[in-house]
């Protein structure tokens, strides 16, 4: 931490007191884990600053042991082409995780954009589940390359004529390069009376179809009230979204996840996996419910969100914010849990996080979990966010 802490004075330095180097903004965050044996800390530093009309950012993570996570990012134009780019280090190792170049171009109507990607295949769950540092979902979170070790490469071909996308990638996972996955969006389509979807499907070269996913359906009823609705098919689940949207006041979304019952070439019955419901009543004021009938069929789409030693298997989440200091907002979040080893009510942990603005540039964090059950761990973490 004292490395992290003088190179913080050094940036300081460079930023505000030398003029031979260009000027930098940034943010820096830093977290400190009260209950864990031993107490741990935490530090991110983000430098910006622009070179010949690009931003360039550094990013450097530090904890106990020293600096742990570095990543450069640069965005810009060159004439008509938007670039954006990024490169990520595990300087702990040291290794080079992985890197991304992104130019598009928009004329007359028409885009064009052309993605590479390369990764160090050790890091898939970071690239493309965000289960670790940089909690990146590359591709929508599919992994063309699963060798390890090895390294892998996506190149993403796309482009838009309203209201026509096609994305096409290939993959070469040093083997050469091959045909992966092609995406195909139609957005505003009309059914009737003036309502309309979009619809988008997928196909995967080795599995053929991967899923169609009809959205954006609004059905106007009555005084400002409108039912919405979303289905997505896929191989091995299906999910069916419908809600009513209020007019200057806010949204409810019903959620239901499961997958039909087949028998030979007949549809027997519908296999529902479990619900969700989620009221939105405004930018952050939110309360959210979700059931589990299958537990492990709901984490293999949402990915893994209960303890499995709690049995856990539902949860209320609740947002919140308000105006606070120095025209900011605060924000904050709790989550309660229900699981069959849990304690009264069946309630197995509460999960909280509050962000309170003390002055323009400075934010005090606060998160933790509090355990209700002997299967749950207690946790407190706090920290502020420092912008200059």
């Amino acid at each position: 931490m004292k490395r992290a802490l003088a190179l913080l004075a050094v940036f300081g330095v460079l930023a505000f007191g030398a003029p031979s180097f260009p000027g930098f903004s940034g943010k820096w965050d830093m977290s400190v884990s009260l209950l864990a044996t031993p107490i741990t800390l935490s530090s991110a530093l983000t430098l910006t600053t622009n070179v010949a009309g690009f931003d360039v950012s550094g990013y450097f993570r530090f904890t106990q042991g020293g600096i742990d996570r570095v990543s450069f990012s640069s965005s810009g134009a060159v004439g008509p082409f938007s670039l954006k780019s990024g490169m990520y280090f595990n300087p702990s190792v040291p290794e080079y995780m992985g890197s991304y170049l992104s130019t598009s171009l928009d004329f007359a109507g028409l885009g064009i954009g052309f993605d590479v990607y390369h990764w160090d295949t050790d890091y898939n769950a970071c690239f493309f589940d965000q289960a670790c540092w940089p909690f990146l979902k590359w591709l929508d979170g599919d992994k063309p390359c699963t060798q390890t070790p090895g390294f892998g490469m996506a190149y993403v071909l796309s482009t838009k004529v309203d209201p026509l996308a096609v994305k096409v990638i290939f993959a070469d996972c040093c083997t050469g390069i091959e045909f992966y996955k092609s995406i195909i969006t139609l957005k505003g389509l009309g059914i009737c009376c003036g309502v309309s979807l979009d619809a988008e499907l997928s196909f995967l070269k080795e599995k053929g179809f991967d899923y169609l996913k009809l959205s954006g359906i609004e059905i106007p009823l009555c005084c400002g009230v409108s039912l919405t609705a979303t289905t997505t098919f896929t191989v091995n689940a299906k999910t069916v979204e419908t809600g009513l949207k209020f007019a200057g006041i806010g949204d409810t979304c019903f959620t239901v996840y499961g997958d039909a019952i087949k028998s030979g070439n007949a549809w027997t019955g519908i296999d529902i996996y479990g619900w969700k419901i989620k009221c939105q009543l405004g930018d952050c004021n939110y309360v959210e419910f979700l059931t589990a009938l299958n537990v492990s069929k709901m984490e293999d789409i949402l990915g893994d969100i209960f303890y499995d030693k709690c049995g856990e298997f539902e949860y209320v989440k609740m947002g919140f914010c308000g105006a606070g200091c120095c025209g900011g907002q605060y924000t904050a979040d709790l989550s309660i849990y229900f699981g069959s080893n849990g304690g009264i009510f069946d309630i197995t942990r509460l999960v909280y996080s509050v962000k309170i603005p003390v002055m323009t540039n400075f934010t005090l964090n606060i998160s933790g979990t509090a355990a209700a059950a002997s299967c749950a761990t207690n946790s407190l973490s706090l920290g502020w966010t420092f912008t200059f």
